[in-house]
């Protein structure tokens, strides 16, 4: 909708620029329907592309992840939670091992991580450099901030780790004994085997947990509305 919008305003502008001997009124409802036909056309070509990282990532996610784990693991696309830096959570993992806090990456290049440590190739002469951001501690803060929401949404303990996935053959990751789970397009059926072997969560306190996340979506959408409904018309 959004490129035909682009399109039909984008005609109707080159028809304004040709004089034809059309009438006076024409080139005026002509340059009105280029400016309708480019404003609605960019207005929603913004919100699509608002939207195409968040909903690229789920896909990814969940292209990487629904073939490695069997019908004991529920996978939570993009959730909506009350915690800090919420946007950098893609994913949750539910299942017999526990729940792992997902956030993506997409990375292009070479990165190695050492514990907590990342680096990037920067190529020939240059060596490894320190990342100037840390998906490790993004996935150490998802977590313990996950686990404090759990805590009020009255489900306690519950195994909890954050996990960093990068679904794309394009990131090439160098594991060096990092300290957090980092799942890539190669080891992915290692890191699903590994993880499935334990038994670490209670399937009751697991469903809890399931039904306070979709509670906690429904909340901050209803709230979202609220205020959209409550805030003054220009």
């Amino acid at each position: 909708m959004a490129l035909s919008m682009l399109a039909t305003g984008t005609l109707a502008a080159e028809l304004t620029l040709i004089d034809s001997g059309a009438p006076a009124a024409a080139p005026g409802l002509m340059a009105s329907a280029a400016a309708l036909g480019l404003g609605i056309g960019a207005a929603w070509l913004v919100r699509v592309v608002s939207l195409t990282g968040t909903r690229s990532r789920a896909m990814l996610l969940e292209a990487l992840l629904t073939p490695l784990f069997d019908d004991s693991y529920t996978l939570v696309l993009g959730p909506r939670l009350p915690i800090r830096d919420a946007a950098r959570l893609d994913g949750l993992l539910v299942g017999p091992a526990g729940v792992r806090a997902l956030t993506v990456r997409d990375w292009e290049g070479r990165y190695r991580v050492r514990g907590r440590s990342w680096e990037f190739h920067a190529g020939r002469g240059r060596g490894w450099i320190s990342c100037r951001t840390n998906p490790s501690f993004d996935a150490a803060s998802l977590s313990e901030g996950i686990a404090r929401w759990a805590a009020r949404a009255g489900v306690s303990h519950v195994p909890l780790r954050g996990a960093v996935v990068f679904p794309l053959t394009r990131s090439q990751i160098v594991l060096e004994e990092p300290e957090d789970e980092i799942v890539t397009a190669e080891n992915g059926p290692w890191w699903a085997n590994t993880v499935g072997r334990a038994r670490r969560l209670d399937a009751g306190i697991g469903a809890s947990f399931l039904r306070a996340v979709l509670d906690a979506a429904d909340a901050l959408a209803t709230t979202s509305t609220s205020t959209e409904a409550a805030r003054p018309s220009t």
